[in-house]
């Protein structure tokens, strides 16, 4: 499955106004470490290059995680958004 889940955030990144662009950037550029250590981390033995590679991977993840911030809704976004949720549920 963690395969195809980059092409999945990719797909789904794609487009939006320039503004979205930084920030949906950020968020594939901070998805494909995490797949490359969940990738690394299955293997059956590691060595020193694979141990190296863990660790560029994760600190390539904690480089960009902050991107996902960006994505937030803010609190009024929260409040105005409440009721359109609920009358979306109720349907």
């Amino acid at each position: 499955m963690s395969r195809y889940l980059l092409g999945v955030v990719t797909q789904s990144l794609r487009g939006g106004s320039t503004a979205q662009r930084p920030i949906f950037n950020g968020a594939i550029e901070c998805t494909r470490p995490l797949l490359e250590f969940n990738i690394y981390a299955q293997y059956k033995s590691h060595d020193d290059a694979t141990l190296s590679y863990l660790e560029d991977a994760l600190h390539r993840f904690h480089t960009f995680k902050d991107v996902f911030l960006l994505g937030r809704a803010s609190k009024k976004a929260k409040i105005k958004a409440n009721p359109l949720r609920t009358e979306l549920v109720k349907r």
